[in-house]
């Protein structure tokens, strides 16, 4: 009974921790803005949220990425996301430059808007950011995990008025459009959680620009 208690009071905080980060607002791109701008700069900085971990049935991922000591032993929160961090450094991954070159990519394919220059300082400004990443298991008894990702972007113009505000995320589900894998087998290959997170962020990004 103290296992089931522990495991909703789990999954109600994992699902409050989803919807608080979750609920940012959006802002169509009105008729007049889409007429008057046909061009756009990307920010190049890509403002980062927080790491979302989840793995429920026991694996401890701070010991799988290298924690050690007390730290592999408590299998806190702030330790595991600490591991999982060290373990990103070390192997020259970021989520930033994953996202941004995605969503430039699908910019391009769209044929929406034409990327301007840095020269070009009247040219909009699409500001982009990632409020929430990582990974979690399918459901509360899997170990298999797909990837979390909210990106969220904004159109300002050069006022820094905002023109246009949407965004996406993918939840930690058995519907997930992704395809699953273990917390072992990304650490064994780290190159997967890139390919995961590029697959996952060309997904949400061609849905977001869809909305220009």
């Amino acid at each position: 009974m103290k296992q089931i208690m522990h495991k909703a009071r789990l999954l109600a905080a994992i699902a409050l921790t989803l919807i608080v980060c979750g609920c940012a607002s959006t802002q169509k791109l009105s008729e007049v803005d889409r007429a008057k701008f046909k061009t756009a700069r990307i920010n190049q900085t890509v403002q980062k949220g927080q790491l979302f971990l989840l793995a429920p049935s026991g694996a401890n991922v701070g010991l799988i990425f290298g924690a050690i000591g007390g730290a592999a032993a408590s299998g806190s929160i702030a330790d595991t996301q600490k591991s999982f961090t060290d373990f990103l450094d070390k192997n020259s991954l970021s989520i930033e430059k994953i996202v941004r070159e995605e969503f430039e990519k699908a910019l391009k394919e769209s044929g929406k808007l034409a990327i301007a220059g840095p020269e070009e300082s009247s040219a909009p400004v699409i500001n982009i950011s990632v409020p929430q990443y990582g990974f979690g298991v399918t459901h509360l008894l899997s170990s298999n995990v797909v990837p979390v990702i909210q990106v969220k972007c904004d159109l300002v113009d050069s006022s820094a008025k905002l023109i246009w505000s949407e965004n996406e995320r993918m939840l930690p589900s058995i519907a997930s459009p992704m395809q699953s894998t273990t917390w072992a087998q990304l650490h064994d290959d780290p190159k997967q959680i890139e390919e995961q997170w590029r697959k996952a962020s060309r997904i949400l990004v061609k849905k977001i620009i869809d909305t220009l």
